[in-house]
């Protein structure tokens, strides 16, 4: 496959829309090229447009998983300084919403299987392509397949997000919350005929987010370098100046690590908003949108070897722009590793990844890894890929997957 085609591929993919959802066309999409390369597919409809596919090359054991999703998070085209869903060349970059999180991964990932069965690698095992819908909210793709089976037998999983020359085998775990607040509306010269909603919602949540600190003060894991993390992201209340509000929610997420497990955190939220509606009168409710917990792979593993050795001389040809260089020393120490590193690092993430669903029954100790093309715009306006990352990219999976199975 030349250059420009995979190149195409990629700008076919970013063109796809598949913001929270639609993520059956590009499926079909991957189903075309995987039937135009002889290899069998499935594309699993979940309905509403959401899907699921699985594919497959060689055959029996060992069985390596390779993994991305396929929907994007929401854009603002006002934001951009161009067509998000136009995959646009600006030098080496390749600009567009999902170019680094992550179709450029999962489109690495299906050429490097067209072309190893185009070119009648040996494969001493089987290559699985698990590409999911969902990722970007509770992760229901990967819950489906896990469920359906598609794990079983698994050896060892590769998912390709946006690491760049980075090996990630851990990932905190997520909680996400809703919390809800009833009152009463009053005029707000007379408050006290009313039950200030944002009051009590704004008040509970101090109260819980105090509890969580003091739960988990100084408790941190070394692999994932990071504590318990609580965050308030979305706040509604109220609707008029003079008008005591009578309802009012916020969403809560918790980046959770296995030193304090998601039950004592959920248990904190239940005491605490218990405790608080019994002295005040309140009527606060929460409901947990999503519970997964953190997963450690195993740092010592074959896959992690094998990319070490297979991705070097692809990071000592690297090519940064100065802005990149600062981005990958500034990843660096927030990992708390060394910034002047020269050897591929690996390390864990407060960020989530579809292993949390994937290795729900080996949690820690697992033969897993994220590595796929990528940099730090992901989620953001102007997201882009390197083109030459990209590139190296399928050229080092078209290494990697074959030597994985005949390690």
């Amino acid at each position: 496959m030349e250059k420009a085609e995979k190149i195409d591929i990629l700008r076919h993919l970013v063109s796809i829309n598949s913001v929270n959802g639609n993520e059956i066309e590009v499926a079909h999409y991957l189903e075309t090229l995987f039937s135009q390369a002889g290899i069998d597919c499935q594309v699993l409809p979940e309905g509403d447009g959401r899907a699921n596919l699985v594919a497959e090359i060689g055959a029996g054991q060992p069985v390596l998983a390779i993994s991305g999703h396929m929907d994007t998070v929401a854009v603002n085209p006002d934001d951009w300084a161009t067509d998000p869903f136009t995959l646009t060349t600006d030098g080496d970059h390749l600009i567009g919403r999902g170019a680094n999180d992550m179709k450029s991964g999962l489109a690495a990932l299906v050429i490097a299987m067209i072309e190893l069965k185009e070119q009648q690698v040996p494969l001493n095992g089987t290559i699985r392509l698990l590409a999911t819908y969902g990722e970007e909210f509770a992760e229901k793709g990967a819950q489906s397949l896990t469920t359906a089976g598609y794990m079983q037998g698994v050896d060892a999983l590769m998912i390709a997000e946006p690491s760049g020359y980075r090996i990630c085998y851990g990932q905190a775990g997520s909680i996400d919350m809703t919390v809800t607040s009833e009152g009463k509306t009053a005029h707000s010269s007379m408050p006290s005929l009313g039950q200030n909603a944002v009051m009590h919602l704004v008040d509970v949540l101090y109260q819980i987010q105090t509890n969580i600190t003091k739960l988990t003060a100084g408790i941190t894991n070394d692999v994932l370098s990071t504590p318990t993390l609580f965050n308030i992201d979305v706040f509604h209340g109220g609707n008029q100046v003079n008008t005591i509000p009578n309802y009012a929610s916020a969403q809560v997420n918790l980046r959770t690590i296995p030193e304090v497990s998601n039950q004592k955190l959920l248990q904190v939220f239940e005491e605490t908003i218990r405790d608080y509606n019994q002295e005040h009168g309140s009527h606060i409710g929460h409901h947990a949108e999503m519970v997964v917990d953190p997963v450690v792979g195993d740092a010592h593993s074959k896959m992690i070897q094998l990319i070490q050795k297979i991705g070097q001389p692809y990071l000592e040809n690297a090519e940064f722009t100065p802005a990149e260089q600062q981005q990958n020393q500034q990843a660096l120490k927030m990992m708390g590793l060394p910034t002047d590193q020269t050897t591929i690092p690996i390390l864990g993430a407060a960020g989530g990844t579809d292993a949390r669903r994937f290795l729900i029954d080996h949690l820690v100790g697992a033969d897993y890894t994220v590595f796929g093309p990528g940099n730090l715009t992901s989620h953001q306006p102007n997201e882009y890929i390197s083109a030459k990352m990209y590139l190296d990219f399928i050229e080092m999976y078209e290494q990697l997957f074959p030597a994985y199975l005949q390690a």
